[in-house]
């Protein structure tokens, strides 16, 4: 079973045919009854929490709420799942790390969360695992044809419209298609604590774009930018996550970035 089925994540882990996808709509995570009903319901060997507050910048604003829905509802939720013997896969962010920009990020690095997303995060990490459940950390996912940063940008310039790249943020574009399928890898195996899942490489928010545009056939109109010149909570300079724990417990690594982004670009005219 997955909460938040309605998200980049949460769809993609639909579209295997593997899962029992609740939306915000049939499960709103604060309302733990309503979780414990679907899991009589359902009777699932796991679920994955996909459901969050995942805006950065309006987290900011309503931080509350960031906290209730990244903070205190996956803790109850883990609890439940644990009282009910059920695997419970919780999804979190590279954000909570802001570590060192000289070298990738493991599971051991101590957090160091800069934004009230990244605080709620953490909150959501912390619970999760003192309730026995696993921490899957994430970074940059997107899916051509979904929603998300990628795909606004490519609809921009497929439009004509000039934007803004980033060239000093520093990250691993990840894709939720392959995403999802290592997390049912993980959700189906044992193995507790944190693990890191993203593509190998690094990338600045520009070379991602200009890759993107070159498989989809567009021209790429972008000039560059630094993240100075854009509002907004703050975001980690470089962050890469270090996947060799999943390697090692599970057998997974993603391929690199590039070599990722065009395993899932769709053929011929995409509609951009």
């Amino acid at each position: 079973m997955v909460t938040g089925a309605g998200g980049l994540v949460g769809s993609a882990l639909v579209a295997t045919g593997e899962v029992k996808g609740l939306s915000h709509s049939a499960l709103d995570i604060c309302k733990t009854d309503d979780f414990e009903r679907a899991l009589d319901v359902h009777q699932p060997a796991f679920v994955i929490n996909a459901a969050a507050l995942a805006n950065v910048d309006r987290a900011d604003g309503v931080p509350d709420l960031a906290a209730a829905v990244n903070g205190h509802a996956p803790t109850a939720l883990a609890l439940v799942a644990a009282r009910h013997g059920v695997r419970f896969v919780h999804l979190s962010t590279d954000y909570v790390l802001d570590g060192p920009q000289h070298h990738d990020l493991s599971e051991s690095m101590t957090p160091n969360p800069k934004s009230t997303y990244a605080r709620s995060k953490l909150m959501g990490e912390c619970g999760v695992l003192d309730a026995g459940g696993v921490v899957v950390r994430l970074q940059w996912v997107y899916q051509p044809n979904g929603g998300g940063f990628f795909n606004h940008a490519l609809a921009m310039m497929a439009r004509g419209e000039r934007i803004r790249l980033v060239t000093d943020q520093i990250g691993c574009p990840s894709p939720a298609s392959l995403v999802a399928k290592a997390l049912l890898v993980i959700a189906k195996n044992q193995g507790t604590g944190i693990f890191h899942l993203a593509t190998g490489g690094e990338a600045t928010a520009f070379e991602w774009i200009e890759a993107g545009a070159l498989a989809a056939g567009i021209p790429l109109l972008a000039d560059a930018a630094k993240r100075a010149d854009f509002d907004g909570a703050h975001r980690p300079a470089r962050s890469v996550l270090n996947c060799d724990r999943l390697a090692t417990d599970f057998g997974l690594r993603l391929p690199h970035w590039r070599t990722a982004l065009q395993t899932v670009m769709p053929d011929g005219d995409a509609g951009w």
